[in-house]
């Protein structure tokens, strides 16, 4: 009973920093522990009395006009700010307004800016830059944030990049390109040289037609993003020396045509996704050297032809889409369990199989390896007449059969 007093006040000791927090949090702005929402509540001007512990500050969407050197003064744990939806632009921000040693986070989502801000915080991290009018990254657009690690420029307009515009970014991990107007020849073959450090890169939804030249791109890239572009063909060796992508994605996009040896020395890649696509055939070869692909997503496409041993050099495959194409028939040699001994799931609904006796051996599959063909009951066969229209899982290996040959009885 003695402790109960020290107890008592070793909480009001803790629940004080809130509460004081609470009490100073600037109307109509609300503060919850040391994260500040101002958003949406139609202040013109950053507050001059936020909360000097604040460490996230959420003002975006509102009509503040300009933003004083001295709006962030004494915020030394400031580390996350959200300037998003305010319409600024080059003059909205005073020279030193931000140069917020603590921040590490910016969101200029929804701005207007068209040029990269020369004055960003001395120690960002990660950057924000979606919805931005700009067109052109320039060759000093990053000159002085090299410490920027993230950074995310979808959906700006952005249709050309100058030769050294990344150079200064040694430091980053992830840069973000996505539905924007580049097309090829929008960036040179050494746009990305001194990235080294760079993991993911995404490309998804541009106007590009080919693959561009990735010899120099930085041997670091784990992850490489074509998604919704208008490219066709991929060519043989593409990649070879990206020898580190584990994931590489191309769905919705216009691929028809993939080179033997599209994909050769990507034997870390585990994660492969062409989903609708218009690939039209796969060869033995189509696939080479990929050692490591674990997941392979090739449905909604026009798959007709898969030829025997396409998956030979795969042994590591477990999920394999190839439901929604125009295949009427497999040969076993397609799927030997000794070329793919670790599949678990395969999908192969919504095509025009021909369930004779030549596709046998695949619903007998379902019963040697149960669980490994998915969705039997939406898999339905479009001939012979007998079996036409009925799901797999309404029949037995044996309904799979050729139709007697004919004899030819007559005498001479």
């Amino acid at each position: 009973m003695m402790m109960l007093p020290g107890s008592l006040l070793v909480m009001v000791f803790i629940l004080v920093p809130d509460f004081v927090l609470l009490q100073n949090c600037p109307p109509p702005c609300e503060c919850i522990s040391t994260t500040v929402y101002c958003n949406m509540t139609g202040i013109t001007n950053v507050p001059s009395d936020l909360p000097k512990n604040t460490e996230t500050l959420y003002i975006g969407n509102n009509p503040i006009k300009f933003v004083a050197k001295t709006a962030f003064v004494g915020l030394d744990k400031l580390a996350w700010l959200d300037f998003s939806g305010n319409n600024f632009k080059e003059s909205s921000i005073e020279k030193g307004a931000l140069n917020i040693p603590s921040l590490l986070v910016l969101d200029l989502t929804q701005n207007s800016f068209i040029t990269i801000p020369q004055e960003l915080p001395p120690n960002l991290i990660r950057i924000y830059f979606y919805y931005n009018p700009i067109t052109t990254l320039k060759a000093t657009s990053f000159v002085n944030h090299s410490t920027i690690q993230f950074l995310y420029l979808d959906n700006t307009q952005l249709n050309r990049i100058e030769d050294h515009a990344f150079d200064p970014l040694v430091n980053a991990v992830e840069i973000d390109l996505a539905f924007n107007k580049l097309v090829d020849g929008s960036f040179g073959p050494m746009t990305f040289v001194k990235n080294q450090k760079l993991i993911n890169l995404g490309f998804r939804f541009n106007n590009l037609k080919t693959i561009p030249d990735t010899s120099n791109f930085p041997i670091s890239l784990q992850s490489l993003d074509f998604v919704g572009n208008k490219i066709k063909n991929i060519p043989a060796y593409a990649f070879r020396t990206l020898t580190n992508l584990t994931s590489m994605a191309f769905w919705q996009g216009e691929i028809n045509d993939i080179e033997n040896n599209a994909f050769y020395g990507l034997n870390k890649l585990s994660y492969l996704d062409m989903m609708q696509d218009h690939v039209s055939s796969i060869t033995n070869l189509t696939f080479n050297g990929l050692t490591g692909l674990q997941n392979v997503f090739l449905d909604l496409n026009n798959i007709s032809k898969i030829e025997p041993g396409a998956f030979q050099t795969t042994r590591s495959i477990q999920q394999l889409w190839l439901g929604s194409n125009k295949l009427t028939s497999l040969v076993p040699e397609v799927l030997n369990k000794t070329f793919v001994p670790q599949l678990s799931a395969l999908f192969i609904d919504d095509n025009p199989w021909i369930c004779d006796c030549h596709l046998r051996w695949l619903r007998q599959k379902m019963y040697d390896e149960p669980n490994v063909i998915q969705d039997p009951h939406l898999i339905v066969c479009n001939g012979p007449p007998k079996v036409a229209g009925k799901a797999w899982d309404s029949l037995q290996p044996k309904d799979f059969v050729c139709a007697d040959l004919k004899i030819n009885t007559s005498t001479v």
